[in-house]
C-alpha cells in the first residue's frame, strides 16, 4: 500500500505508556466536530517526539536514542487527533502495516488527513500547494530533514530563530521564569540552580541527598536523576557526563509530591493564550507516566483538592512571565509543569516546555 493514503478515526488503544491515560476515543470525539475552514494553507503536522534530544545535539543531522524512535514510530499518526479536516501529516520513518490497521489511520481517514513521507511530500506540496509546517517541536534536525526534501528554506524558521528556541529550551529558562513571580507565589519555595562543576554539585548532593540533577535539554523525565536513594558512586559519573555533553546541570529540590499538573498555552502574534489545564502522572524519580483524561472542570477540582492556592492567580503571574521573556521570541504551543507538595503548596514552575504536550491532546 502507498505512503500517500487517505486514513480515518475512532477509539485507539493506547500504544505506550506515555498516552496511556489519555482517552483517545474521547478526544477523537473532540475533534470531531471541527471543520479546516481554508483560511489560508493545509497543515502539515509531524510528530518528533526527539525534539528535545535534537535541541540538546544542536546538529543538522540528528539520530535519536532507539527508544525515542519507537516512540515516534508507534505514534506517528498521533497528530491525527487535532488535525483539521483535510489537512496532511509527514511520516519521519517509513510506513508501516502496523500504521494501517492502527485506530489512529482510521481518525484520518474519516478526516480525509492525507499521509505522506518524505517522497511523496514534494510532489503533493506541487500539486496542492505549500503547506505551514506543524512539527511537534521545531530543531535544526526537522529543519534540515524539510530542506532537504525541498530544497529550499520557504516556510521553515531561521536557523538562527532556532538558535533563539533553544536558548529558550534550556532548564535554565525556568530560573528566569521563577524569578519573574511574585514573591507570595514562590514564598518557601527554594530556587532552581544552574551548576557548571561536578565538585559544586556533589557538595549540594553530601549536604542533602533529596535533589534533583536536571540535564539542560530533555523530556518526560528522561535526563533527570533523583539522587534521595542513589550513593555518590553513581551520582557523580552521571552528573560528569551531562555537564561534558551540554555543559552544566540544574538542581531542584525534590519535593514531597501530592500532584503533578500543568497549564498548556499558545504564543502567537506576540500574544500568549491560555489553553486550560493538564494533570499527569510521574513516578519518584520524575519520569512521565501518562496523563488523565477529564473535563476542564474536573481536572480543576482535582488541582484544588491538592492545593490551597489561587489558581486565577498562578495563571495570571505566568501570563505575565511568559509575555516577558518567551512570546517576544517563540511562537507555538507551550506547556508549564507545576507540582503541588504533601503540604498543599504549588510550586508554579517545574519545567517549560517549548512544545506540543501530550496535555494538549484535548485542548488543541
Amino acid at each position: 500500500m502507498t505512503n500517500r493514503i487517505q486514513l480515518s478515526k475512532e477509539k485507539d488503544e493506547d500504544n505506550t505508556r506515555a498516552v496511556s491515560k489519555i482517552s483517545v476515543f474521547d478526544t477523537a470525539l473532540k475533534v470531531e466536530q471541527r471543520e479546516n475552514v481554508h483560511t489560508g494553507r493545509r497543515k502539515l503536522h509531524i510528530f518528533n517526539p526527539d525534539t528535545d534530544y535534537a535541541l540538546a545535539s544542536a546538529r543538522r543531522y540528528y539520530t535519536p536514542p532507539a527508544h525515542v524512535v519507537k516512540l515516534r514510530k508507534e505514534l506517528a499518526l498521533l497528530p491525527a487527533l487535532w488535525a483539521s479536516k483535510e489537512d496532511a501529516i509527514l511520516l519521519i520513518d517509513d510506513f508501516t502495516d502496523e500504521m494501517e490497521d492502527s485506530e489512529l489511520a482510521k481518525i484520518c481517514k474519516e478526516k480525509e488527513i492525507t499521509v505522506l513521507d518524505r517522497k511523496t511530500l514534494k510532489s503533493e506540496s506541487e500539486s496542492t500547494g505549500p503547506f505551514d509546517y506543524c512539527p511537534w517541536g521545531w530543531n535544526l534536525s526537522i529543519r534540515q530533514f524539510l530542506f532537504d526534501i525541498f530544497g529550499n528554506d520557504n516556510g521553515l524558521p531561521t536557523e538562527e530563530s532556532i538558535s533563539r528556541l533553544r536558548e529558550l529550551s534550556h532548564r535554565r529558562t525556568t530560573i528566569d521564569f521563577f524569578m519573574q513571580l511574585p514573591c507570595n507565589l514562590v514564598k518557601g519555595l527554594e530556587l532552581p540552580q544552574e551548576i557548571f562543576s561536578v565538585d559544586e554539585a556533589m557538595e549540594h548532593y553530601e549536604k542533602n541527598k533529596e535533589l534533583y540533577f536536571k540535564a539542560p535539554w530533555s523530556s518526560s523525565g528522561r535526563g533527570i536523576l533523583f539522587s534521595g536513594d542513589l550513593e555518590a558512586r553513581h551520582v557523580k559519573p552521571w552528573i560528569r557526563g551531562i555537564i561534558k555533553r551540554q555543559g552544566s546541570v540544574v538542581m531542584e529540590k525534590a519535593y514531597n509530591r501530592a500532584l503533578d499538573f500543568a497549564t498548556e498555552w499558545q504564543c502567537r502574534d506576540g500574544e500568549t493564550h491560555f489553553l486550560g489545564y493538564s494533570v499527569f502522572n510521574t513516578s519518584r524519580r520524575g519520569k512521565y507516566h501518562g496523563n488523565i483524561s477529564a473535563t476542564q472542570e474536573e481536572l480543576e477540582q482535582i488541582i484544588l483538592k491538592s492545593s490551597r492556592s489561587d489558581l486565577s492567580q498562578i495563571v495570571s503571574a505566568q501570563k505575565e512571565a511568559i509575555d516577558k521573556i518567551i512570546s517576544p521570541a517563540y511562537e507555538g504551543p507551550l506547556g508549564i509543569d507545576l507540582l503541588v507538595t504533601n503540604e498543599g503548596v504549588v510550586d508554579p514552575c517545574v519545567e517549560i516546555n517549548l512544545r506540543h504536550t501530550m496535555g494538549m491532546i484535548g485542548l488543541l
